[in-house]
């Protein structure tokens, strides 16, 4: 009888593991989730010791096309808004644009441990031990997508409508004038911003639009 083929999410587990060598995992059947569990050590760069956490990973069975959510149960963290995580733990690693980008192009299970769960864990700290995070941080709600498409896609107020609209209504090309306002066109100028908008959901596209647009109604405070 022939061994039974390994899925996708346990060939990358069995790489992943090499790196983080105490967590396991388990299928849960009913959720149809990979659920991953144990304890990420956490040390800098020059290999010296930080703290440990029990954390726990929720991978869909999507993988690698997929959102994986991470909780961290050992309660290090505040459970504060400001510190990303909820009061059940769940924790906020990026920019959800970001990571629903990722997903759809499909995630590393290794690269996802060490790029966001990983540094979110290891800011964490800092932050325990610094009083701030090491780098910039988003700003909550609605405030941290703008800041997210004024910083990474060199989007502002009307630049970002006009952009969104052209996406959604399909007028918007490679050889038009880009929506920021400058004289190039969009293919010398914003297109790798364009591109990254096109490949994520509509629905979060047009979340957004009726959020900047909601944002430009409002009258300038003195």
């Amino acid at each position: 009888m022939k061994p039974q083929r390994k899925s996708t999410f346990e060939r990358d587990f069995g790489v992943a593991r090499d790196k983080f060598p105490k967590l396991s995992y388990d299928l849960d059947k009913k959720r149809k989730l990979w659920v991953i569990t144990g304890e990420l050590d956490i040390c800098d760069r020059a290999g010296i010791y930080w703290g440990t956490f029990d954390i726990r990973i929720f991978v869909p069975q999507n993988y690698p096309h997929c959102v994986p959510v991470v909780q961290e149960l050992s309660t290090v963290i505040p459970r504060d808004i400001d510190w990303h995580i909820d009061a059940d733990g769940f924790c906020c690693l990026d920019i959800h644009h970001r990571i629903t980008y990722d997903a759809r192009k499909g995630i590393n299970l290794s690269d996802f441990i060490m790029q966001k769960v990983y540094s979110f864990f290891a800011n964490q700290l800092y932050k325990i031990n610094h009083g701030n995070y090491a780098g910039e941080e988003y700003q909550h709600h609605f405030p941290g997508v703008a800041q997210f498409y004024r910083e990474d896609l060199g989007l502002r107020g009307e630049a970002a409508i006009l952009m969104l609209e052209g996406i959604l209504e399909g007028w918007l090309g490679r050889n038009q004038r880009c929506p920021c306002g400058g004289s190039d066109k969009l293919k010398n100028c914003h297109l790798a911003s364009f591109a990254f908008l096109k490949g994520l959901d509509r629905e979060l596209l047009r979340k957004d639009l009726r959020s900047f647009m909601k944002l430009s109604d409002e009258p300038e405070t003195r």
